[in-house]
């Protein structure tokens, strides 16, 4: 998961992409209700099944739900289906796209498919407060940092007196939050990259396998 904007309800979820491969973004608009994961390692979106509805109804009692064939403008509630190895997770909303390119790192084509040429185009903003999707959100989106250059401006003194409107890239950390030992949860330890993590995260489930331990993307600009 890339993004969750308040306006327009906007959910953004995105493959890794390479060098070597294209990255896909998969956007959801006016969403209701949502179940989702932060990452998924393989996925498959569906159109629900009438039963698969039914059953994400009982789940979420408090929502009204409209069917679209009871609007003349065809709006309402959509529920398509995420399919992972282990399960399903869900989103309802009123429509989905998806857009495949190579521009790994930059903003999503949906924050403005124009290119910036549109007469309703933004004005530019610095890069490292550039947002995957227009609204109001506040995180990073250009371009990525390797991990190398980001432990380097890490351990720099230098680093520490860049102006915030001179930062042109970013980096995700990896963060693992729970709930053992104190009463509320915090933090166990920020990662560099996923992996370290989710090895983290199993040790963690290992010794506390009451306990619940999740692992947080957290952008870092630079």
């Amino acid at each position: 998961m890339l993004g969750l904007h308040p306006s327009h309800s906007q959910l953004l979820l995105r493959s890794d992409g390479s060098a070597d491969t294209t990255r896909i973004d998969m956007l959801f608009k006016a969403v209701d209700v949502m179940k989702v994961r932060s990452h998924y390692n393989g996925l498959r979106i569906r159109c629900a099944t009438l039963t698969e509805q039914e059953q994400i109804q009982g789940e979420t009692p408090e929502i009204t739900y409209i069917d679209p064939a009871s609007d003349k403008f065809d709006q309402g509630s959509r529920y398509f289906v995420l399919e992972a190895s282990d399960g399903f997770d869900y989103v309802v909303a009123d429509a989905v796209g998806w857009h495949e390119d190579h521009a790994l790192g930059e903003p999503s084509y949906y924050a403005d498919p124009s290119g910036g040429t549109a007469p309703w185009s933004q004005t530019p903003k610095p890069r490292w407060a550039q947002t995957t999707l227009d609204g109001v959100n506040g995180g990073l989106g250009t371009p990525m940092a390797t991990i190398g250059e980001f432990a380097t401006a890490i351990a720099s003194a230098i680093a520490k007196n860049i102006p915030t409107e001179d930062r042109t890239r970013y980096r995700y950390i990896y963060v693992i939050i729970g709930q053992a030992l104190v009463p509320d949860p915090h933090a166990f330890g920020a990662f560099l990259t996923r992996s370290e993590a989710e090895q983290q995260q199993q040790q963690l489930a290992d010794r506390f396998p009451e306990k619940t331990f999740a692992i947080d993307a957290v952008p870092i600009g630079m």
